[in-house]
């Protein structure tokens, strides 16, 4: 008895515990998730240039340079996954996480790295971005968070609107029409960007390689829903630098809001030198519009960070 309980002390002390919270689905070898990276279409952006007059389901990651294809599809967090097929065109993953969000990865190479019934944790290789040649839709990674494997309106047995799979196909049309009379948020599909940083509780914020702008204000409080805050100072970027992150702001999980602007990702920097204050995260921006010329796409000046992180890069 007594070996059996030093085996099983041994065991426990060995297995090193899991990842928690959330991180972005998608990285370049040695980079931060995320880095180098720009959201094209954001959650319930209109889908412009593929589908006008659709909502986007998800969010459309790509490269800010050169090719998306091959990039890192990482596990956004700890779940067992579920379904791997389809042809969206390329590989589908959907992840039942440990709080009971699903996460759906699209477009991936069909060398995929898991099996259905596999656990995963946060940061773990699903696959890479699948090589598309298409004009129309070149190579990106199609990433949702919802609160559905299948729904019977969406991607159920009778699916109120036809799309490519068509019934009981757990990848869903990936859109919803803007007539349509519920938001996105209603069927149970969730802002991802949201959901990351309010499920996450990072230390560190990091400078994107490719920042938004060379520039950042810092506030006294995030300027949003009305709060009269007052500028602090002006802080130069530089890639590559880290902040002491001291809180995350983050507009709902279910966000009804139409549009990139409705995306609110807000940093209280630590500074190195003494002081603090609120930094924008994520910026909307203008490189792809809706018809009614909103913003579409999210670009990055911080990333968050966290000590397993740091490690998991430096042995990358």
């Amino acid at each position: 008895m007594r070996t059996l309980l030093l085996l099983a002390l041994l065991l426990t002390q060995a297995a090193p515990p899991e990842p928690a919270g959330y991180g972005y689905p998608i990285a370049l070898p040695g980079r931060s998730p995320a880095d180098g990276f720009v959201i094209r279409h954001g959650y319930a952006a209109e889908n412009t240039w593929y589908n006008p007059g659709h909502w986007h389901a998800g969010e459309d990651w790509y490269a800010l340079e050169g090719d998306t294809g091959g990039a890192l599809v990482l596990a956004a967090a700890a779940g067992e996954v579920r379904y791997v097929g389809a042809n969206y065109p390329g590989r589908v993953v959907i992840v039942r996480g440990d709080d009971g969000l699903y996460a759906m990865y699209g477009h991936l190479d069909p060398r995929v790295a898991v099996r259905v019934g596999q656990r995963v944790t946060r940061g773990d290789l699903l696959g890479t971005v699948l090589a598309q040649r298409n004009a129309r839709a070149p190579s990106h990674l199609h990433f949702e968070i919802r609160t559905f494997y299948t729904a019977r309106a969406v991607n159920g047995p009778a699916p109120r609107y036809r799309f490519r799979c068509g019934p009981r196909c757990p990848p869903g049309p990936g859109y919803w029409p803007l007539a349509a009379p519920e938001h996105p948020a209603e069927l149970g599909w969730r802002n991802p960007s949201h959901v990351i940083a309010r499920r996450s509780s990072p230390d560190t914020a990091v400078v994107a390689t490719q920042p938004a702008s060379s520039t950042l204000t810092l506030w006294d409080a995030p300027p949003i829903g009305g709060v009269r805050a007052r500028e602090v100072m002006t802080l130069a970027l530089r890639p590559g630098a880290r902040f002491r992150l001291l809180e995350v702001r983050a507009g709902p999980e279910d966000e009804r809001a139409g549009s990139a602007a409705a995306y609110v990702l807000w940093y209280r920097l630590r500074l190195p030198g003494g002081g603090e204050g609120w930094a924008q995260a994520a910026v909307p921006s203008t490189l792809e519009t809706g018809a009614d010329a909103r913003p579409s796409s999210v670009r990055f000046n911080l990333l968050p960070e966290d000590a397993e992180r740091r490690t998991l890069n430096a042995e990358r």
